[in-house]
């Protein structure tokens, strides 16, 4: 019996042995099942970024009532306001500060109803129109939730209360909500009546825009401080603490101007790259990502230090913006759009950089122009169509570039143009 088994187990070896030299015969006499590895080159926009500490700066008066007790705000975070404007109210008694929030409530809700009547054309009674701005709204503001931007929410959820109560009046035909608002501003008035305490209403000392909350930097952070900003005082600006009395005393500020401004740091070298007057794409991850173009307005470099400091400067306040004073960046250095070649398809033939591209079975070689790289795949510029004198026709195939969908052999043994490949 044992020597069965081992009758058997000889036999395997053999036939296994056999079909390997088969396989390798195969191989070498028809270079059958020869491995290389394609892809299809594609067209991509890439954004070259750095990431950076950055530094707001603006125009800021800090407001003060002069009393303590429980601010009350008059007016949303961000909004303009016109000089004298009240924007808030200090109250010394508990009961009348959340009188005043109800009267804060009451304001929104007449304002909502008051944009809610049908009063403003033939469009907001279109019931389809509606219903595509409810659903509009409806996904613009649970995004703003899910991405945490809760100011944006709820700016978002007053025009989605406007647009569903359109839709409801058109339902009731063309109902009005006047008794609604008249109700509201009745009891408006007599919870104002019934405040009795002391308070103190905090105007706006000059138009500009009101925010809530100061961070104590408002003093530190200036525009005075940029006129004559060089790297040293940067420094130094950066080693200041918050203004303990504006974080404890003050009910808000006052932006004097939509302006506002960036200051970043980074290597002389790098600096270098940036040129005053140009306009820069920005990322402001604690806005959600929001991108503004912002203007290089000043550039301050020192012969004794490695480091320059670069200021931008923006007109926009976007809704939803995140104003905190220390805040991660992303600075767009450069924008490359162009063919897609992974790197590992990149190779030198007679001093020469491109690829070697499928033509048909044929293996032929392209170069390869690039205009910008990464350590996975690199950028390539669209061939030029003498044609049509230009770069613009991506679909144009070039006979000595790489060009679109193009299939370049990524890997493969012993590569050389002319080859054929199974």
């Amino acid at each position: 019996m044992a020597k069965i088994k081992r009758f058997f187990s000889q036999f395997g070896v053999t036939v296994l042995l056999v079909t390997l030299c088969v396989y390798l015969v195969l191989q070498l006499t028809f270079g059958i099942g020869e491995v290389a590895e394609v892809e299809h080159t594609t067209y991509v926009t890439v954004r070259d970024t750095v990431q950076l500490e950055a530094y707001l700066f603006r125009d800021e008066t800090p407001l003060y009532s002069g009393t303590e007790g429980i601010d009350c705000f008059l007016v949303d975070d961000g909004t303009r306001v016109a000089k004298g404007t009240k924007v808030a109210v200090t109250y010394t008694d508990e009961n009348d500060a959340s009188v005043q929030e109800r009267i804060t409530r009451i304001n929104r809700m007449i304002r909502i109803l008051e944009l809610s009547n049908l009063t403003e054309g033939v469009q907001t009674t279109d019931l389809a129109i509606l219903d595509k701005r409810i659903l509009a709204l409806t996904v613009e503001h649970l995004r703003d939730v899910a991405d945490g931007d809760l100011t944006a929410a709820l700016r978002g959820e007053e025009a989605l209360w406007v647009e569903m109560n359109r839709r409801q009046a058109l339902l009731e035909d063309n109902f009005d909500y006047s008794n609604q608002i008249n109700l509201l501003k009745q009891e408006k008035a007599d919870l104002e009546a019934s405040l009795a305490g002391r308070s103190v209403t905090v105007s706006a000392p000059s138009a500009g825009y009101y925010y809530q909350s100061a961070d104590g930097y408002e003093n530190v952070f200036t525009i005075e401080a940029l006129e004559t900003l060089t790297v040293d005082s940067f420094d130094e600006l950066l080693r200041s603490s918050a203004d303990g009395e504006i974080l404890t005393r003050s009910c808000g500020k006052m932006a004097h101007s939509a302006d506002w401004y960036v200051a970043v740091s980074l290597d002389k070298r790098s600096a270098s790259e940036y040129t005053e007057g140009k306009t820069y794409e920005m990322v402001f991850p604690f806005s959600t990502g929001m991108r503004l173009t912002m203007t290089l307005d000043k550039k301050a470099v020192q012969t004794n230090r490695e480091h320059a400091v670069l200021v931008f400067r923006s007109g926009q306040l976007p809704e939803g913006f995140d104003f905190t004073r220390r805040q991660t960046v992303q600075l767009v250095a450069g924008t490359y759009s162009g063919i897609r070649v992974s790197t590992d398809a990149l190779r030198m033939q007679d001093g020469v950089l491109g690829c070697y591209v499928l033509d048909g079975n044929h293996v032929i070689f392209k170069k390869a122009d690039i205009i910008y790289r990464e350590e996975e795949f690199a950028v390539c510029r669209v061939p030029f169509n003498s044609v049509k004198g230009n770069r613009d026709d991506k679909a144009f195939i070039s006979e000595e570039y790489v060009s679109l969908y193009d299939t370049v052999v990524v890997s493969a043994d012993d590569l050389y143009e002319g080859k054929v490949l199974q």
